[in-house]
């Protein structure tokens, strides 16, 4: 086949997926009218994972089974969308790793909430301003974050779910900058203490300046030039 051909040939299959996208959405739109009458939540994170295993085993490649856990985790969330308003409340502010853990388990289609304590979170969720909370339990320089142990003991909320999120830090510089020409770099002190050896190597006389969040280290970054931030993806695609 040439290149037009294959593209024919793709333009079938895509018309094709987006009909067989919309049979499998009515299908969980009637399991949700099902669910709502039977008192039921919507969201089944036990489902959610039966589908993610099963779609991985039944491909027979070239896709990745992360690429194809990417994919469905977006149908998923677009369906969950049309089936409810759902909004996440998770510690803030936008664009940190608790926001971008967030979106892994849910999907970018529901409505995110920042907020600026792991007690918000709570309230929001324990007065039913939001349907989940996502807050750190652990991460890899201070180890157990004890005050969210501790808000669930004094609550009557439960952990539905566990998201284990890989931490990449990224190097963030202004249009048209590069690594030599950076004399300043913003960054959060946790992202500091898991960069400090790279940085010792690689930015030995940049002017090192803490911030509040890898969010506000990217924002300030992108407004001045020969300065850098450290954050992670989300925050590189917010501040560009």
């Amino acid at each position: 086949m040439n290149i037009p051909e294959h593209r024919k040939a793709i333009d079938k299959l895509d018309a094709h997926i987006v009909r067989l996208l919309n049979e499998r959405t009515r299908h969980v739109l009637a399991i949700g009218e099902l669910k709502i009458k039977a008192g039921e939540e919507i969201y089944a994170p036990h489902r959610e994972r039966a589908v993610f295993d099963r779609v991985c085993e039944a491909s027979a490649g070239p896709m990745t089974g992360e690429q194809l856990r990417a994919i469905y985790r977006e149908i998923m969330s677009s369906a969950l969308a049309l089936e409810k308003t759902m909004t996440i409340a998770y510690l803030g502010p936008e664009a940190t790793f608790t926001h971008q853990a967030a979106i892994k388990r849910f999907g970018s289609s529901l409505k995110y909430a920042s907020q600026k304590t792991i007690a918000d979170v709570f309230t929001e969720v324990g007065k039913n301003r939001a349907d989940y909370g996502v807050v750190p339990v652990e991460n890899s320089t201070e180890g157990v974050v004890t005050h969210t142990l501790d808000m669930f003991v004094d609550s009557d909320l439960k952990i539905v779910s566990q998201i284990v999120l890989r931490v990449q830090q990224c190097l963030m510089i202004p249009q048209g900058g590069t690594r030599a020409k950076i004399r300043k770099l913003y960054a959060h002190p946790q992202s500091l203490a898991q960069c400090r050896g790279w940085i010792q190597n690689h930015l030995p006389r940049v002017e090192i300046i803490e911030t509040s969040s890898n969010a506000r280290s990217a924002e300030l970054a992108a407004k001045e030039p020969f300065t850098a931030a450290i954050g992670g993806l989300l925050a590189a695609e917010k501040y560009g």
